[in-house]
């Protein structure tokens, strides 16, 4: 499931709310939002550690953060990683005889779309 971010401070506790029961039910959330900071996920967090043992923010693309909160979801990013890698292995394919500065952004990404993989992958929930 996808949730929206709303700046409104009166749509606030909704947009929580509907995080948190993402979280509850896939283990994690994803947020579609350029203007999502690390600022608000830090305060995000905050309000929901009383709920959650444990919470993981990672920005995979700039318009692309998930919140991660147990193996599930962990499991659920790493193979949503997965497909935006490939993407980017097919377009990296396409312009790899015409442009070589957009091929090494390509393969730039990949390698750090890698390594949050790796990370999540040793990463322990609990």
């Amino acid at each position: 499931m996808t949730s929206s971010y709303k700046q409104q401070d009166d749509s606030m506790p909704e947009w929580i709310s509907r995080l948190s029961s993402d979280l509850r039910s896939q283990g994690y959330a994803s947020i579609l939002s350029a203007s999502f900071t690390d600022t608000e996920a830090d305060s995000v967090i905050g309000l929901l550690l009383p709920e959650f043992k444990y919470l993981l923010y990672l920005e995979a693309e700039p318009r692309r953060k998930y919140f991660i909160a147990d193996y599930a979801g962990r499991n659920t990013v790493i193979k949503l990683l997965d497909r935006m890698m490939d993407h980017k292995k097919t377009a990296r394919l396409n312009v790899m005889e015409k442009d070589r500065l957009t091929y090494d952004r390509y393969s730039e990404e990949l390698d750090r779309l890698h390594s949050l993989q790796k990370m999540l992958r040793m990463e322990r929930f609990g």
